[in-house]
């Protein structure tokens, strides 16, 4: 278990990053002011360089989350999971978009990592709401022992510093909450506490008052078994834990390993070195740049202030010349001549334009890369723009290198936590679709990488690749066409593709097994959706089929799922007439003897005195469609269907 003297030591050799962030964050936010002012009032402007880059950088993160039909992919680490890699992410992502705060602390995070070099993020199951939560926490209140190079399974402690109000902390489940401990916590750093305890409060940064905040160390330390054991304590009262210690209670997915990872990933604004505080932010890069804009905006608006008041003077001498007042109107005895002040020197705002384009051009802006946003004497031709263009892009590309890694470690955590405590949270809603999870689909292992790219920021650009893609192999017999097209919906809308898209060779098959989705729904006494893309006749035949193999198997059918299949039914058999009239006039009464039949036994089952067991012809496959035969069950190939059956197990 880790000591308190390696705590306090590691809080010792990273006092210097400390203050440097203490200065980003004021030149973040406030800027970094005049020392000395030139008289009372003058100008003290900040030019906010850091912020804006920021800023502009913030979206190119964020684009590479949620761009894609699902936040993550996911590759089956052997054969058998592969069938079941797309349901998987469709569930994970709607987890993470629906019931988790994945969507606002990760925004969190990229402002913290852009600002500070690092934004650390701990993902944890809260059994209150039920639901997997995200924290992103400033790297100020995240301690690692010196010498730590990443958050991994090499990690041998870490500390989550953490700080809530005393009736927060009252609340708190399994806390001590007694008032010797309440009055102990509320002393803070008062009378009779050492120097240690002075440490942990003044890592607090905030120095909150003693009566109004906690401050509460979370300590995370790895056992000689590679199991992480977790101990929370107070400066107040550094050897008394504030709860029963405890194992970190995870272990499925990245979790089930020997050694145990901390619940905890990592985002950095650069990879360059070895160390865990090495990375720098966008405020620590652009510094001396913004210091330059400030100084050169403050010399333009202190010649304005001296320019603007004019000066005059007198060309012949003046008797008390220091009583003359000027006033409107009036008619002074000598003649005065204004003072000519030199204009400012023109390459002064063009000065502050050049040192914010070298600042851009060091933080590698993705939408910078076509050279001077001022046009030159020369115009640059096509092959110097494209040259430009590429140069940056694969910066662009680098920096989303590192980003998706260290999300999809992340992502990987995230999953692992839903495999354990969601696992029987099957049903979900995927772009408009009610869907549930296969058996044993817990079983496999995968691999989860995010699914975005670093194009993503920008969205025209995307579409213009996809359809620069399309048109290049379009009817490619070496292409997958239906990929093809849905790369094009997926740039312009995730959602397009499950609404629009509809490939022809293989339609009947799927149009089958969406039916399938849909009775599944509708065991669950949910009714089923007809949408105008069916194909009815599959459809029909999907669901005949279900109702004969229960016929088979002797499976009863309760009267609400009869009624919502003739209901659907009806649906479809209206869709069909207005889409096919020539199938409904060949297989219309087919389908309206087997609605009829099917509210018969909805009937029957709600009053079992009524008759039951009529015969159910089947809807016939019509000559010449071209499409698939018939599910496991029915005659394939044939004109027609099986003639006969029963609901309720008769027949």
């Amino acid at each position: 278990m880790v000591k308190h003297e390696d705590i306090l030591g590691a809080l010792t050799n990273r006092k210097r990053w400390e203050d440097r962030q203490a200065t980003w964050y004021a030149m973040r936010h406030e800027g970094l002011r005049r020392r000395n002012k030139p008289w009372p009032n003058a100008a003290d402007m900040h030019f906010p360089l850091a912020d804006m880059l920021i800023e502009k950088l913030k979206p190119f993160y964020i684009a590479q989350i949620f761009a894609g039909e699902t936040i993550g992919t996911f590759i089956g680490q052997k054969s058998d999971a592969v069938q079941f890699q797309s349901v998987a992410a469709q569930w994970f992502d709607y987890h993470m978009k629906q019931r988790t705060n994945f969507e606002d602390q990760i925004v969190i995070a990229a402002d913290q990592m852009l600002q500070s070099g690092k934004a650390i993020v701990k993902a944890y199951w809260d059994q209150d709401a039920k639901s997997l939560k995200f924290e992103a926490i400033n790297p100020l209140y995240f301690i690692v022992p010196t010498g730590t190079s990443r958050i991994d399974t090499n990690l041998e402690w870490c500390v989550h510093v953490m700080h809530l109000s005393i009736e927060a902390y009252k609340r708190l489940p399994n806390f001590k909450t007694d008032e010797e401990t309440i009055g102990t916590l509320q002393k803070g750093a008062g009378n009779n506490l050492n120097y240690e305890t002075e440490r942990y409060q003044r890592e607090g940064l905030t120095k909150p008052s003693a009566a109004d905040q906690v401050v509460l160390w979370e300590i995370y330390s790895r056992e000689d078994d590679g199991k992480i054991t977790v101990r929370t304590v107070s400066p107040a009262m550094p050897n008394q834990p504030l709860r029963e210690d405890f194992g970190l209670p995870y272990n499925k997915g990245i979790f089930g390993g020997k050694l145990q990872p901390m619940p905890f990933f990592e985002l950095n604004c650069e990879v360059k070195d070895q160390g865990f505080w090495d990375s720098r932010g966008i405020c620590e890069r652009v510094a001396p740049f913004e210091t330059s804009l400030c100084k050169d905006w403050n010399t333009m608006k202190d010649y304005q202030t001296l320019t603007c008041s004019p000066m005059f003077y007198a060309k012949t001498g003046i008797p008390n010349g220091a009583n003359l007042r000027m006033v409107p109107g009036q008619i002074l005895p000598f003649e005065l001549a204004g003072v000519q002040m030199p204009p400012i020197p023109s390459d002064l705002p063009a000065a502050m334009m050049s040192t914010r384009q070298v600042a851009e051009q060091l933080v590698a802006l993705p939408d910078f890369g076509t050279g001077s946003s001022q046009p030159g004497k020369d115009k640059k031709t096509a092959t110097e723009v494209n040259l430009i263009g590429s140069v940056m892009g694969q910066n662009t590309d680098l920096r989303a290198r590192i980003f998706r890694r260290e999300l999809g470690y992340g992502l990987n955590l995230a999953y692992a936590i839903l495999c354990q405590f969601a696992a029987e949270d099957r049903q979900f809603w995927f772009l408009d679709g009610l869907l549930e999870l296969p058996t044993g689909i817990f079983d496999h292992d995968y691999r989860i990488e995010p699914s975005g790219s670093g194009d993503n920021y920008n969205k025209a650009f995307v579409m213009q690749k996809a359809v620069a893609r399309f048109q290049m192999f379009n009817n490619d017999p070496f292409i997958e066409q239906k990929t093809l097209r849905k790369s094009i919906l997926e740039s312009d809308d995730a959602r397009l593709v499950k609404q629009l898209l509809i490939d022809a060779g293989t339609q009947s098959a799927e149009q089958i097994e969406d039916q399938a989705q849909e009775i599944s729904i509708m065991l669950l006494g949910f009714p089923a959706q007809v949408r105008p893309t069916d194909d009815d006749l599959a459809h029909f035949q999907s669901l005949a089929g279900f109702i004969q193999r229960r016929a088979q198997t002797g499976e009863p059918l309760s009267a609400e799922t009869l009624g919502l299949v003739a209901q659907h039914a009806q649906a479809h058999a209206d869709a069909i007439k207005k889409k096919n009239p020539a199938a409904w006039k060949q297989q219309g009464p087919q389908f309206l003897q087997f609605i009829r039949t099917m509210q018969a036994e909805a009937q029957a089952a709600q009053h079992p005195q009524a008759p039951a067991g009529n015969v159910v012809p089947m809807p016939q496959n019509p000559q010449g469609r071209g499409q698939p035969g018939p599910p496991a069950g029915m005659t394939p190939g044939g004109p027609s269907l099986p003639g006969a059956m029963m609901a309720g197990g008769a027949q």
